[in-house]
């Protein structure tokens, strides 16, 4: 039997609908000739031994990208060795891209909701068509609105059906959408957090989600809502959940999660719940750190309007043009020396945050 409320929990249930056991194992959209990546570079370059790529981005102080540097702008360093650049490329915004964007829905959302559910639905509206994205929503459980497409238009439209509840596992989902962005073809692979980093029910560890986003490659750009300097506030509720009357449609499909020790499918549903009061503090750190960790980048804005240029609005689409943007730099690694250690740096102008990740080059 289904479980239509907030808090029903199925784990591994012979009697889940047939979407929830597809969901689990859904092949991607084909590669479409026009959206096949151009980060190929010259045969001779790509077969030296050592050959090595990464995705490059480059930020100013306020977090938006930098455009229209030149190949003689970049310098990477091995330890204390400079190594040559061999390939360079700057991205155009059509470059294929996979993007999870993971949504908070827990209580702690309800006064911060307003603010986020128009200016993200202008982004999903606005992504490039060879950006495919994924959205999640998370209370204390995990669940789909909608699996990797290309249809931006359906996933807008899902937001529409989010209502802040129940407790945070923030942790949770970050892993569940990185586990979904494992399975995606599309090399660059990114991930948007929604959040005000306040968990108080994941199983799944911050630095487990770091590492694992680390590990796959996969920058997190974090949106953190409310003021961090804000006292936490107890007593957030978590119910009595009420479904609105007539209402029996499932919110998403359910989100397998894979943890050390538990396997199980997790599913929510809520449609029409009542929004509880929320806190106004955001967990500044936590997300800083996250971010950070997996090669991403944080933003704190206010939960509502704009106080010093600082916005859900502009944050969000700060965030699509990193992902729009950007470089690629393909460089021969001397023996001996980890990738992931070799730094990028810009030489003009100064005061820039570069951020370098090695990726698989394309033959």
């Amino acid at each position: 039997m289904l479980c239509w409320l907030v808090g029903c929990t199925l784990k591994e249930s012979p009697e889940q609908p047939p979407s929830a056991q597809s969901t689990s194992n859904t092949s991607p959209l084909p590669v479409e000739g026009s959206c096949k990546s151009p980060d190929a570079p010259p045969a001779d370059v790509a077969h030296r031994a050592g050959y090595r790529q990464f995705d490059v981005s480059v930020t100013n102080s306020i977090g938006w990208p930098v455009a229209g540097l030149a190949q003689q702008d970049f310098v990477l360093y091995a330890g204390l060795q400079t190594v040559p650049v061999a390939y360079f490329r700057e991205h155009n915004k059509d470059d294929p891209v996979a993007v999870a964007v993971v949504v908070e829905s827990s209580g702690s959302m309800g006064s911060k909701w307003p603010s986020v559910k128009e200016s993200l639905g202008n982004f999903l509206m606005n992504l490039s068509p060879c950006e495919e994205v994924g959205l999640f929503a998370f209370n204390s459980q995990v669940y789909l609105l909608q699996p990797f497409s290309s249809d931006h238009r359906t996933a807008a439209e899902k937001i529409g059906l989010i209502n802040p509840d129940g407790k945070s596992a923030l942790y949770d989902a970050t892993n569940a959408a990185l586990q979904r962005l494992e399975g995606t073809h599309y090399s660059s692979r990114k991930l948007i957090l929604i959040t005000d980093g306040l968990d108080n029910s994941s199983t799944v560890t911050e630095q487990a989600v770091a590492a694992r986003a680390a590990t796959d490659d996969i920058p997190i750009y974090a949106i953190g809502i409310g003021d961090p300097n804000a006292p936490a506030e107890r007593g957030i509720a978590v119910g009595p959940v009420h479904l609105t009357h007539g209402s029996s449609e499932p919110l998403g499909e359910p989100v397998e999660i894979t943890r050390p020790s538990d396997v199980g499918t997790y599913q929510v549903f809520t449609r029409g719940v009542r929004i509880p009061p929320g806190t106004q503090r955001v967990n500044a750190k936590e997300l800083e750190d996250l971010s950070t960790t997996a090669g991403g980048r944080s933003y704190i804005v206010p939960i509502l309007g704009e106080v010093g240029r600082e916005s859900f609005e502009t944050a969000i689409f700060a965030i699509s043009d990193n992902i729009a943007r950007g470089y690629t730099i393909g460089a021969v690694v001397p023996d001996g020396v980890d990738p992931t250690t070799v730094k990028v740096s810009v030489t003009k102008p100064r005061g820039l945050d570069v951020q370098a990740r090695p990726i698989s080059a394309a033959h």
